[in-house]
């Protein structure tokens, strides 16, 4: 009987040589190691226009060619004999939105990790506008840092905000997946957003609820429900993670289950723009992705709190 190969989990790794993408591979280093997988770190040269190709050599596509294989190979040579994972290198050239969706894909991977990336004259750079547009496509939930270091022991204070979307029940078992996984505790926030007195809000009542069942499954949780006010959403958000030292957000980024794919919120891409903590982003396509950190840590069967079905709807 021939041997079973079993495919080890792959984390796509984005990767311009500047300091957000240094603090991706880190983060993308602690995540690997609990999923026995493997890193691949990804640089897109990029295809200019018709005229500037025009007047660039092909001595010069291969100068970058093989300073960026170089450069790669030397970061996951160094990587493996520091950390024990394996890094697996890819170059590609075109359009780097196109090439990390489609590396995503055909690697199966379970997280694309990447920094917010900012617009560069080097030829293998990742322009900043296309980050919204890779963590509303992914196939997989995706992870966006700053260069802020990341506590190499883990996140300890994940910020949870809620709304009145029928996505509740998906964020708080992926928050708990993380907590249980890091022994973070979770603190969750909504924001009202007409005149209804809190006590009487629905979200209130799902804030209770949400609570509940952090604390049945043996996490710490807090939570905060703010008053509609001049202050937008997303500052209050952001503000509320300053309060809690918060080091990880964990958002949705449409507003509707029925909305297409390649939506992002108001809300959620403000937060991504301007949050200087890391983010883990889920569309729909990655909820329902079947192969990812979240549902291989933490299947709703091992749930101990049966009544995790009241947070729905």
């Amino acid at each position: 009987m021939p041997t079973k190969i079993i495919k080890k989990s792959a984390v796509l790794v984005p990767y311009d040589f500047g300091p957000k993408s240094v603090s991706a591979l880190r983060e993308a280093i602690t995540i690997t190691k609990y999923l026995k997988g493997e890193i691949y770190l990804l640089s897109v040269i990029r295809k200019g226009d018709f005229f500037s190709q025009l007047f660039k050599s092909e001595k010069d596509n291969r100068r970058i060619q093989r300073e960026v294989t170089a450069k790669l190979k030397k970061i996951a040579t160094e990587t493996k004999k520091e950390t024990g994972v394996r890094v697996i290198t890819i170059i590609e050239q075109g359009n780097p939105i196109d090439v990390i969706l489609e590396q995503a894909n055909i690697l199966k991977a379970q997280y694309i990790i990447m920094g917010k990336m900012d617009e560069s004259k080097m030829d293998f750079n990742i322009f900043g506008a296309s980050t919204m547009q890779i963590v509303s496509e992914s196939p997989c939930p995706v992870i966006t840092v700053s260069a802020k270091m990341i506590n190499e022991k883990g996140f300890k204070n994940i910020v949870l905000p809620i709304d009145l979307t029928k996505q509740t029940l998906e964020k708080v078992i992926k928050a708990l997946s993380w907590a249980k996984y890091y022994k973070a505790s979770i603190h969750v926030i909504g924001v009202l957003s007409g005149g209804i007195s809190s006590k009487n809000s629905r979200l209130n009542a799902k804030l209770i609820r949400a609570k509940y069942i952090i604390e049945q499954e043996g996490i710490n949780c807090t939570t905060t429900l703010y008053e509609k006010s001049d202050t937008p959403v997303h500052k209050v958000i952001l503000d509320h993670a300053n309060k809690v030292d918060g080091d990880l957000l964990m958002i949705m980024t449409h507003q509707e289950l029925g909305v297409i794919d390649n939506y992002i919120g108001a809300v959620a891409q403000k937060i991504l723009k301007e949050s200087d903590i890391p983010i883990i982003s889920f569309t729909t396509k990655a909820i329902e992705h079947n192969n990812y950190f979240v549902s291989s840590f933490l299947p709703f069967e091992l749930l101990e709190n049966k009544d995790i079905k009241h947070l729905k709807g």
